[in-house]
């Protein structure tokens, strides 16, 4: 039996570590950056099943709070609000030579952390019998919603408004920049005022 749940975790550990895989090449080569952003997020959340497996619920419920719902949030939000970000010409590696150097960095660092998981006795050094973690989430939850629960709601508030505020002041002064002009069917459009000298200095 003990055979059977060893090799279960394997595979579930084997399936996680290629979707990772996955999402992080996704993430990294997807045109657009708005969905390789929603990639990242996929994989933060992913990540956090290896802590799962760790049986460290703690630190896998931290790792979707920090990493999915916070930082890949920010990076959607930066996304959104710098017009240059939003440019789908934008390249991770602007020459192939940059590239060559990313993926061969990887794995000289995949290579180093595989020798040193696989060489360095890590359970026979950091084992640790008859301790009982059942009630350490339920007590900081407790702690946390019990007597702090007031300051997390008010700092969520503060962090909401704040963004919606970026959010409306980047859009009017965008909307500022901007002027109407009638396009070639008849239909209302938007154009920076520079783009028309632009265009004329171009044709000449």
């Amino acid at each position: 039996m003990q055979g059977i749940e060893t090799l279960f975790e394997q595979v579930e550990f084997l399936l996680l570590a290629g979707l990772v895989l996955i999402l992080a090449y996704l993430a990294l080569e997807h045109e657009d950056i708005v969905y390789a952003a929603f990639f990242f997020g996929i994989m933060a959340s992913v990540v956090a099943g290896f802590y799962l497996l760790l049986e460290a619920p703690f630190i896998a419920g931290m790792q979707i709070a920090v990493y999915t719902g916070g930082i890949s949030a920010l990076i959607i939000f930066a996304v959104l609000l710098l017009p240059r970000a939003q440019d789908s010409t934008l390249e991770v590696f602007p020459t192939s030579r940059a590239k060559q150097l990313g993926i061969l960095t990887a794995t000289i660092v995949m290579i180093l952390s595989g020798t040193l998981a696989l060489l360095f006795p890590w359970p026979e050094s950091f084992a640790i019998e008859n301790i009982d973690l059942s009630q350490s989430l339920e007590g900081l939850a407790q702690w946390l919603w019990g007597g702090h629960g007031i300051y997390i709601q008010m700092s969520a508030l503060i962090i909401l408004t704040a963004l919606v505020g970026a959010v409306v002041i980047m859009k009017m002064e965008k909307a500022e920049r901007l002027e109407p002009i009638k396009g070639e069917f008849g239909i209302e459009a938007v154009t920076h005022p520079g783009y028309s000298e632009i265009k004329g200095d171009d044709e000449e």
